[in-house]
């Protein structure tokens, strides 16, 4: 398709025309440059570009509608068994990487690992791991994480846990936890039913399961897994466990004061939009 006609198309569903073009190259699965010298859409093609628009007209995420979502200047898989990746989570992975240059003969392990982009993200950019583990209560959710596992060629460096935070690997000896351990943690923190402060597009179309945390603070399912961090410190007789949570725009009085209260070491970091985002946990 000419620039003309992709002109045409982008007036004509009065959509940004890099959306439009994102549609098109998942639909047609041909190269920017091949789509740009196109002179036709095949009919083929045209019910699923009429669909995916009146998707988007309905509010459905794009990256739901092109399966494929941008995190860390990658692309991952994604469909709506899992949360979208947001820039909000890349600090995160900065920290994460940052702490992992000061340590020898590491563990990771990410918990609710979604997608899997925050573990893959590390792993792509150090080669510090010796082994990794994504655990995830959702079965879904796995088969999502096992997509993007497969993409970026990493079957042999990690391996997945359908279970519920750490307990598993808390009481199982089979897995191999030496020297020092990182846990990535992106648990919903989202007050059950607190729909003021979520978009319309997340309330419909992301998966609750990621989203709602608990009743009363949002916090504590983060509560559940410090407190299983403590266990496994203890049973394991590790050197170090970082535990990196990130948590909502309203939660840091709530787990400074939590933390304080533990006698833990912690730091908290701001994302993209000055927001406090990111807590990294010593034990």
């Amino acid at each position: 398709m000419n620039k003309h006609k992709l002109y045409n198309l982008w007036i004509n569903s009065k959509l940004d025309s890099k959306i439009i073009e994102k549609i098109l190259l998942k639909i047609t699965g041909l190269s920017k440059s091949q789509l740009f010298l196109l002179d036709e859409i095949d009919d083929i093609y045209k019910k699923d570009i009429e669909k995916a628009i009146n998707k988007l007209k309905n509010w459905e995420p794009l990256e739901y509608i092109i399966n494929n979502s941008e995190f860390y200047s990658l692309d991952f898989y994604v469909n709506s068994k899992v949360l979208i990746p947001r820039d909000d989570t890349e600090i995160m992975v900065d920290k994460t990487i940052e702490t992992i240059i000061n340590y020898d003969w590491i563990t990771l392990i990410d918990v609710w690992t979604g997608s899997s982009c925050i573990p893959i993200s590390i792993l792509e950019n150090t080669n510090k791991i010796n082994n990794c583990y994504v655990i995830d209560i959702s079965k879904n959710a796995l088969e999502v994480s096992k997509k993007n596992i497969t993409r970026f060629k990493l079957e042999k460096k990690i391996k997945q846990i359908n279970w519920d935070l750490i307990k598993e690997i808390l009481w199982n000896k089979k897995y191999e936890l030496n020297g020092n351990l990182i846990i990535t943690a992106n648990l919903p923190y989202i007050k059950n039913n607190d729909f003021g402060n979520i978009d319309k597009e997340t309330i419909e179309f992301e998966p609750a399961l990621a989203l709602y945390g608990w009743k009363n603070t949002g916090f504590e399912l983060y509560e559940q897994l410090i407190n299983q961090c403590f266990q496994l410190k203890k049973v394991n007789n590790l050197n170090t466990i970082i535990l990196f949570i990130e948590i909502g725009f309203d939660q840091k009085q709530y787990s400074e004061n939590y933390l304080k209260n533990l006698n833990l070491k912690f730091e908290i970091f701001k994302d993209n939009w000055n927001i406090d985002r990111c807590i990294k946990i010593e034990f």
